[in-house]
């Protein structure tokens, strides 16, 4: 039986979706006098991605994605990555994108016109309007004038100062960039202002990261708001109090999370994303100075020795309020050398799958160890994570090296076990070691994954007990385990913007009494 607050939320949502989708409410929208023109379009400062772009116009698919995005899911990255082509071209399918969605979605729409959506779409539009507006008949400029302007009402409507993190700071840019063309006051902007307060104010952990744990939210949210803060200035409006020091602790978070090709590191939901845009966006928030070893809030560390890099989840998921992109991935880790990334997590697909969302937020997506083939924590038909558990972890430094102790009771409840794992990095880089140890019941079915990159080749040993790594750029590592036997399978790496076939090393075997141990080392090659 629904709690009263659901059965109340359920109720009062119903009672809008017949206020809003009554032709009479498309009436009352497309009430007041609309200008001509656009009178502000700041334009969007970020730089895109030029192949996206390019295979957009060419109608190019991966084996996981339709073949043209119509729907215009996401304006902002499908009008920057067009917008980074500049052709003629570029431009037209811009043009027919917004077109295609006016046609289908400009009377109310459950999904189309929530507060977030509505808010990065107006934002959007705005932000690229001088770029695509030259390939723009008058008709058309008009129509989204018009479309604009009903948007933007229906969003100072519905906006609430209750959204969180980046759905209060998109729905606090559609209210700037409308109410900057549209609003007759300023009670639209000073009500950005204060989302934009409330959201900062909500997600931000005392060491810099989101509660969310994601990196690519991280960057979008740090990139968004350094735009808003330039927008303010340059209108000489005054920005919400602490924006300047969120963002320089958003920024010294943000380069924690980087790899030595200036991408992000795939957890809970995250993407690698453009090294440029990454560069351009802590440029331009003033981030310099060391790296933190630790993000003890947020709760992931970082070992850098050599060229070796070492990134451990030591936490676990969010509440339910910060976890939609959460992943199941307690005491995972990445490995990189140099720019090669060697050991990652899968990462998550850039479409709307269900599927694929529960799939990448699974235990076996990263790389740690599994239980009887299910998750550390559970997981929704959504892809949402539930009821975490309980982790610990201490960092050390043990003859001349570093590393970390972790443990989770994720699988003590349905399997009677607790996983601890230690990490340990050598100071030169050339040696990472691994101890997995389970305590508890006897003859449970457990696994231990490592995930390779696409760009490393893998080859097992005869007797099994070696993998041969040799990564993009010619070196060499081998993987070893002290007691067992590898295997290779097929895998897949979604941390970029298609989804690509890789493999992955895994071992697996049942538990003894009271105490199983798995150890293994990843070693570099001598001159490699």
């Amino acid at each position: 039986m629904l709690q009263a607050p659901n059965l109340i939320l359920q109720v009062r949502k119903k009672i809008q979706n017949v206020t809003y989708s009554n032709p009479l409410y498309k009436k009352l929208l497309e009430l007041g006098s609309v200008p001509e023109e656009l009178v502000f379009t700041h334009a969007d400062p970020w730089v895109g991605d030029v192949s996206a772009g390019e295979a957009l116009l060419s109608a190019q698919a991966s084996m996981f994605t339709p073949a043209e995005d119509t729907t215009l899911q996401n304006s902002e990255a499908l009008l920057r990555n067009l917008r980074s082509v500049g052709s003629l071209d570029a431009r037209k399918m811009s043009v027919f994108l917004i077109n295609n969605w006016i046609e289908q979605y400009d009377s109310w729409d459950d999904n189309e016109w929530t507060a977030k959506n509505l808010g990065a779409r107006i934002a959007a539009w705005i932000g690229f309007y001088d770029f695509y507006s030259p390939a723009a008949s008058y008709q058309f400029r008009a129509q989204l004038i018009a479309s604009l302007h009903k948007q933007w009402k229906h969003l100072e409507r519905i906006a609430s100062v209750s959204l969180r993190g980046l759905d209060g700071i998109q729905t606090a840019r559609g209210l700037i960039y409308g109410a900057l063309n549209f609003a007759q006051d300023d009670r639209a902007i000073g009500l950005a202002c204060d989302l934009i307060q409330r959201s900062l104010a909500d997600e931000i952990l005392p060491d810099g990261g989101l509660k969310a744990r994601n990196p690519s939210l991280q960057l979008h949210i740090l990139k968004h708001l350094i735009s808003m803060k330039e927008l303010l200035d340059t209108l000489d409006i005054e920005a919400p109090l602490n924006l300047r020091t969120h963002i320089a602790a958003l920024a010294t978070a943000l380069r924690f999370f980087k790899h030595g090709d200036g991408k992000l590191a795939l957890f809970n939901g995250s993407h690698e994303e453009s090294a440029d845009l990454i560069d351009a966006v802590l440029r331009s928030a003033g981030s310099k100075g060391r790296i933190l070893p630790s993000l003890h809030s947020t709760q992931f560390e970082r070992f850098s020795a050599g060229k070796s890099l070492l990134l451990v989840d030591a936490g676990v998921p969010p509440d339910i309020l910060y976890n939609k992109n959460s992943h199941a991935g307690l005491s995972s880790f990445e490995f990189s050398f140099a720019k090669d990334r060697i050991i990652t997590n899968c990462g998550a697909t850039p479409n709307n799958s269900l599927e694929w969302a529960v799939a990448c937020a699974s235990t076996a997506a990263h790389s740690t160890l599994t239980v009887e083939n299910t998750n550390a924590c559970p997981i929704d038909k959504h892809g949402h994570i539930y009821n975490p558990p309980q982790a610990s972890y201490m960092r050390f430094d043990e003859d001349g090296m570093t590393g970390i102790n972790i443990a989770h009771n994720g699988y003590k409840a349905n399997f009677g076990l607790v996983y601890k794992r230690r990490l340990k990095l050598s100071d030169d880089g050339a040696l990472l070691s691994g101890k997995e140890v389970l305590f508890g019941k006897k003859g449970r079915n457990f696994a231990i994954r490592w995930h390779l990159h696409p760009n490393v080749e893998a080859a097992i040993s005869s007797s099994g007990r070696t993998v041969f790594l040799k990564t993009k750029s010619g070196g060499g590592w081998s993987l070893h385990l002290v007691q067992g036997e590898f295997a290779l399978e097929s895998s897949i790496y979604c941390g970029g913007a298609s989804p690509r076939r890789t493999l992955q090393v895994k071992t697996a075997g049942f538990t003894i009494a009271q105490e199983t141990v798995v150890e293994w080392s990843l070693v570099k090659e001598t001159g490699k």
